[in-house]
């Protein structure tokens, strides 16, 4: 029974473990309207009206299903909207070892749910996170990470060693932890495990991360430094690292550190066991020590690990890729060094390549545009000119032959940032909204000479008033930011190199003008200045998120190619030749999942043949020998265009028959599949820069698919009542109605959203009654809100009628803050309310966490008694909390509206 309420929630199915509920089960139809989801918003219910207390509090791990998909997830942190709100992101499917997707619910029950599949689920791969800010929270490991910490085990166990290979982005190093520490504390025949990481990652962020992990393992180690961790130890000290490693009581203790402290650590223990007179180091030498390495190769060389080897003989290694090197792509080693990942460290036990990551919608695709910014004249010019007046055939050998100082002219830097920084292209790679720009991007360039270059030209551009060019190509959209861009350039420099003689006197120039671009302190040290693009550019803390405070583009070398996670990152353009893992992780730092964000989008300015080609075979062989790599390498324009054409047809025919036949199941399934299909190939056509040139020739199709949304909406609640309502005995049913998105969660729809700065040029337009301005206004408002479209009318009225100069922003701002404050007032009048804590709540909500900011504030400063507020809202008084928050969530929402209005 819900407290205070008549309603009772009765849960599907949930699974005891020892007698307690730990699995809990939520089931809907294939037809249902959500999906698989609508189990999901179930659950939300269920858990905000206090089901999951009690003895349900025990309760870990949700399973949704509508039998043809299903997914899993860990119980969120809190019964609140905003938790679950959170967790949307972290729905998992099944997958096999060899990544068969297992969706029905029959299959993943036999191969999930089954014990002791079940129990270990829960026992092993599920942890506890302390973020140390208070906050904790459940994290269930997806299949791919299951499988290959199994055969981590199985493989230690027999002494045999090995890599995974696992997509960038996909959670190696939470992997790599949980390997670990199964290892450390069940292993049968392992003395003990030590997780090798890269010293920048280690410097960076990963050791944060890790406490966040480890912290609820106590094992009676403590590093000192940390609130809560006593698992890791030896990460900053040598000699700590050392006695542990000598130690006999800690050999359940996992060890994170790197193989340069390692190495040390080595010699330290050697060296502190001789003097000693003891045997402990040659105990050592004999124990079987499993090293599992994050990051492959750039963590350990071989080299490196041979060095280990030859100290501890019975060691066992694991690495861990989301790049490995194969034959094709084999390092050049002096000696008898290991070319490739598995003469380093043995076969491979597991993938997950980026296919799958993007199959799973853990990450997103690629768009790839190749641009030659020297002529075709002038390139068989400059090439038989260097080859001896002959002229090869073949353009990749062209290519070949072009010099790298041809690109470090300031007539190809010049011709690139106008290409960049053209305002039809900032508007769609920068996703500019309301005139400013919503996503960043990352240029790459071969040298740091060259870096700094370019920095510098565009700097100089910037300053004259030459660097954004070009007129507006969407009306609708435009670029009103006038510090745009805000650039800083990083590169990497020699990490032994402890203490500089001789301070780069260009770097300190530099790092002058990054300070005096956001209003801050020189900065003197150049760890602290990258530290500080690295927080500016990923934009994850709130106060690097608001307006002027973020960074658009950063030059780089090969500085955050490799591990740097920013969603906000969506374009990444290359002036330099890259191949194979370094084109890979490159690219991978565009393709990170973000609200409003399609692609991962690629520009590259050199040898557009040869770069094809790279692409091609970099994403030949990253996509396994045994999967279609076609479906995987990046679509040129016209490939995307070709297929809008395509798609455009399929819909218009679909649209006819099922004007010949409107109450045709399949034929209705059939025009929804078809609108989804045109929809998503358009989101991938306008981001490219050729589309503006083609639009002309689109016009006719892009302004109807407003109306073909609306039709397609229609057509599936009519699905759904015909399933609802019938019973279909064809076999192939269920597979074609997979064809469709029910779920508006995953359904594309075209959303155009108008820009206020637009609206207002529109107003002034009225004002100055030019031809055509009130039927643009018209159109342009129609799709807004009912009550907004009532202001707006007033508004063109009011300018209409006068002949007054008017300032007209400042009208319409004038008109919606009067709006919010009206409806603020009227608010804190019903209930009593304080009307500061209810403006500034109002203030700094934010809708996609829905939580009500100052909301005990606000419950202590109601004045209504008891029976009024039971009186005026027909809900018990003790609930106060919960309806107030609801109510206000409501209103707020409302007037979210009105403020993105501004």
């Amino acid at each position: 029974m819900v407290p205070d309420s008549s309603r009772v929630d009765r849960g599907d199915v949930s699974l005891l473990i020892n007698g307690l509920p730990i699995i809990h089960i939520e089931l809907k139809k294939e037809s249902a309207k959500d999906g698989f989801m609508q189990a999901y918003y179930q659950i939300q219910r269920y858990a905000e009206d206090g089901f999951f207390k009690g003895i349900y509090a025990t309760t870990q791990i949700m399973v949704i299903s509508n039998k043809v998909d299903t997914r899993y997830f860990a119980r969120p942190s809190e019964d609140t909207a905003e938790a679950y709100a959170r967790m949307k992101k972290f729905l998992f499917n099944w997958r096999t070892e060899d990544n068969q997707t297992v969706s029905d619910l029959f299959d993943f029950t036999r191969t999930v749910l089954r014990i002791p599949d079940a129990h270990e689920l829960i026992s092993q791969y599920t942890i506890l996170v302390d973020d140390q800010k208070n906050q904790k929270f459940l994290m269930v490991l997806r299949p791919y990470q299951i499988h290959a910490i199994r055969k981590i085990r199985q493989k230690a166990a027999q002494h045999e060693g090995g890599f995974i290979w696992h997509a960038t982005g996909s959670g190696k190093t939470i992997t790599s932890f949980v390997a670990t520490k199964l290892l450390a504390q069940n292993a049968i025949g392992v003395d003990r495990t030590v997780m090798v990481v890269d010293r920048t990652d280690l410097d960076a962020q990963t050791q944060d991360e890790f406490t966040k992990f480890a912290s609820e393992y106590h094992t009676g180690q403590t590093t000192g430094n940390s609130v809560a961790n006593t698992l890791i130890v030896g990460i900053k000290n040598q000699k700590q690292l050392a006695r542990n490693l000598l130690s006999s009581k800690n050999n359940n203790t996992i060890l994170v550190t790197t193989i340069q402290k390692l190495s040390a650590a080595m010699r330290s223990a050697q060296q502190e066991s001789e003097e000693k007179g003891s045997n402990q180091f040659e105990k050592l030498r004999q124990e079987h020590i499993v090293f599992i390495v994050d990051e492959a190769h750039r963590a350990v060389s071989d080299e490196e690990m041979k060095r280990i080897k030859k100290i501890l003989p019975n060691s066992t290694w694991f690495g861990l890729t989301g790049t490995p090197i194969f034959e094709q792509n084999k390092k050049q080693e002096n000696g008898t060094f290991a070319r490739t990942t598995s003469q380093q460290y043995g076969p491979l036990l597991h993938s997950y390549t980026t296919k799958n990551a993007m199959d799973d919608g853990a990450v997103l695709g690629f768009q790839v545009e190749y641009h030659s910014l020297i002529s075709e004249e002038d390139q068989e010019g400059i090439v038989t000119q260097l080859n001896k007046g002959k002229l090869p055939d073949d353009v990749l050998q062209q290519e070949k032959l072009l010099p790298t100082e041809l690109y470090e002219k300031d007539e190809h830097i010049r011709t690139m940032l106008q290409k960049i920084f053209n305002r039809r292209s900032v508007v769609k790679k920068f996703k500019v909204k309301n005139g400013f720009p919503t996503m960043s991007a990352i240029l790459t360039t071969h040298s740091i000479a060259q870096a700094k270059h370019i920095y510098r030209i565009l700097k100089e551009m910037k300053d004259n008033g030459t660097l954004l060019n070009g007129r507006q190509f969407d009306a609708r959209h435009q670029l009103i930011d006038k510090d745009f861009p805000r650039v800083a350039i990083t590169f990497s420099t020699n990490p032994d190199q402890l203490e500089k003689n001789e301070q780069d006197d260009e770097l300190v120039e530099i790092m002058k003008e990054y300070a005096k671009q956001f209003d801050v302190s020189p900065y003197q040290d150049e760890k602290l200045y990258n530290q500080n693009i690295n927080k500016r550019l990923a934009r994850k803390e709130k106060q690097y998120q608001s307006e002027g405070q973020w960074l658009d583009f950063v030059i780089v070398v090969d500085r955050l190619l490799t591990g740097f996670d920013s969603p906000t990152i969506q374009t990444l353009y290359v002036d330099r030749e890259l191949n194979y893992q370094k084109l890979l992780q490159a690219f991978s730092r565009t393709n990170r999942i973000y609200t409003g964000k399609d692609s991962g989008l690629i520009v590259s300015f050199r040898k557009p043949f040869t770069m094809k080609e790279n692409v091609q075979n970099t994403f030949r062989l990253f996509s396994n020998e045994n999967q279609n790599f076609d479906q995987l390498i990046p679509r040129e324009y016209e490939e995307v265009k070709k297929e809008f054409i395509e798609c455009s047809t399929l819909y218009k025919q679909s649209e006819a028959d099922l004007s010949d036949n409107p109450n045709d199941l399949k034929t209705m399934i059939a025009q929804v599949s078809a609108y989804q299909k045109l929809e998503k190939s358009y989101k991938a056509l306008r981001s490219y820069d050729q589309y503006e040139e083609d639009f002309e020739a689109f016009s006719e199709v892009v302004e109807q698919l407003p109306q073909y949304q609306g039709k397609t909406e229609n057509v599936k609640t009519k699905i759904k009542e015909m399933i609802e309502d019938e019973e279909h005995p064809e076999e192939d049913f269920e597979k074609f109605l997979q064809e469709i998105a029910f779920s508006s969660q995953l359904n594309a729809t075209h959303k155009d959203v108008v820009d206020s700065f637009y609206i207002n040029q529109l107003l002034k337009a009225i004002q100055l009654n030019e031809a055509g301005a009130v039927e643009k206004f018209e159109k342009e408002i129609q799709q807004k809100d009912p009550q907004i479209q009532k202001m707006y009318h007033t508004l063109k009225d009011q300018l209409v009628n006068t002949t007054e100069e008017i300032d007209v922003a400042q009208l319409k701002e004038t008109s919606i803050q009067n709006e919010i404050q009206r409806q603020l007032q009227k608010e804190a009048e019903e209930f009593g309310l304080s009307f500061d804590f209810l403006q500034s709540a109002m203030n700094e909500y934010q809708g996609d966490k829905k939580t009500i900011p100052y909301l005990t504030h606000l419950l202590d400063s109601m004045t209504l008694s008891k029976e009024e507020f039971e009186a005026k809202t027909g809900e018990k008084y003790r609930r106060r909390t919960k309806v107030l928050e609801e109510r206000l969530q409501q209103n707020f929402e409302q007037l979210q509206k009105w403020k993105e209005e501004l």
